[in-house]
């Protein structure tokens, strides 16, 4: 069977059903298999390890909920889409399966043209933006900050049958990131895209546990920084034994750091580019183009108000940037009212930032480096003030650790624009 061939496995007792799904599916160039029994199905997924997974609710020996929080326990599995398939009319039992991380609940008959749909929904190619760090300036572990987060900035591109793993900064958020990459023993070549050299952007380096394997593979890239210092002196710089036990001439993956060019770099799966953004030190706007996709990470960012009338030209700049981009994550630590007092500090007002993405048309737009001190209920309502201004933009929403935002692209579609 080709590797690239897609496999849908459905537990269900009813064996009709199973029968009529194989047939359909196969003749839609999936690969199918089934089961009629719950007992033994989560140690044959984590075999096959199937592409889709289809569950009766309720089957004789077992529930399809209890089995779907097994595979969300489970750090190998815990992505797949599962399809919740069921004759019974129970509004709790969805709620529950959509709380036990179900794709979709489908009542029976099925519809089986609007089923295939769903599956090729599910299977269509996506650029997946994962937020892995979220916080600005530090670290905040205070259970007021466990909905939205606490980790500093770090975002993974995921682009599909891309070679090379794509990540944004590399705050405390990598850390997780790390753990994630290392429970699927995979060896990784990857890129690391860093803004600037601000701790909350660089401290998770040391605890991204992919670095220590010899058979991984890692390029560094940053700006050059004042008196043309190097990413690879910056981060050795914080892996002093004055700071941490471990130095970056004891890391064993395979290593290259790079002074990072502001025109298009090419680099095979997708494009970068990158405009220096208004900071106290060379930081970058980068912006990355893969499949006719456009994403603009901008973590550290101080739009200034055009009253105090110092940085217009700047945002002229900034507007052509991102002019009619699919997704910007922009800084938006402070408000307008709190603003003044931390005025020169680099960071933006979200008000100013909505404003800007809004002028410029860009679709889609994340608020992010969340002010250490804004509790879970701030950025909730951050969001609620967010969605006034919904009819803007396609979506727009504070940046939450732990989401994925998808984007559709088309198998055909070419990976450079």
């Amino acid at each position: 069977m080709s590797k690239n061939v897609k496999t849908i496995f459905m537990v269900d007792d009813d064996i009709a059903i199973c029968d009529l799904l194989s047939q359909a599916i196969i003749k839609k160039g999936y690969h199918f298999e089934s089961m009629n029994r719950m007992d033994g199905a989560l140690e044959y997924i984590e075999k096959i390890q199937p592409d889709l997974i289809l569950l009766d609710l309720h089957l004789p020996d077992g529930s399809g909920l209890h089995l779907c929080e097994d595979l969300q326990k489970s750090k190998r599995l815990h992505d797949i889409p599962i399809f919740i398939l069921t004759t019974r009319e129970f509004s709790i039992e969805r709620d529950m399966a959509l709380e036990a991380g179900v794709t979709a609940f489908i009542q029976k008959p099925l519809d089986l043209k609007l089923f295939l749909d769903q599956i090729e929904e599910v299977f269509s190619p996506t650029i997946d933006l994962k937020f892995w760090g979220i916080r600005g300036s530090t670290p905040c572990a205070n259970r007021d900050n466990m909905i939205y987060g606490g980790n500093t900035s770090c975002v993974q591109v995921i682009i599909p049958e891309a070679k090379e793993l794509l990540i944004l900064d590399s705050g405390s958020g990598i850390r997780n990131l790390g753990n994630d990459i290392v429970s699927k023993k995979d060896v990784i070549n990857g890129r690391i895209f860093i803004t600037h050299a601000h701790w909350d952007h660089i401290q998770g380096f040391p605890f991204f546990k992919p670095i220590y394997s010899p058979d991984n593979k890692f390029s560094i890239h940053m700006p050059r920084q004042a008196r043309s210092v190097s990413s690879e002196e910056v981060l050795s710089g914080q892996m002093t034994f004055t700071y941490f036990p471990v130095t970056t001439e004891m890391l064993q993956a395979k290593l290259t750091y790079h002074n990072q060019k502001p025109g298009l770099q090419d680099y095979g799966d997708y494009q970068v580019e990158f405009m220096l953004s208004n900071h106290p030190v060379a930081t970058a706007i980068y912006k990355i183009h893969c499949r006719g996709k456009v994403i603009v990470y901008c973590p550290d960012n101080e739009l200034v108000p055009d009253e105090y009338g110092d940085s217009i030209a700047f945002k002229g700049h900034l507007r052509e940037f991102i002019k009619n981009v699919d997704v910007v994550i922009h800084d938006g630590q402070y408000d307008r009212m709190n603003y003044p007092s931390r005025r020169n500090w680099g960071h933006s007002a979200w008000e100013d930032a909505v404003d800007i993405c809004c002028e410029s048309g860009v679709k889609n737009l994340f608020i992010t480096h969340h002010d250490p001190d804004s509790t879970d209920k701030v950025l909730a309502a951050l969001d609620r003030k967010l969605q006034e201004h919904a009819g803007s933009f396609h979506s727009i929403q504070a940046a939450r650790e732990g989401d994925v935002f998808k984007m559709k692209v088309h198998a055909g579609e070419p990976m450079q624009t």
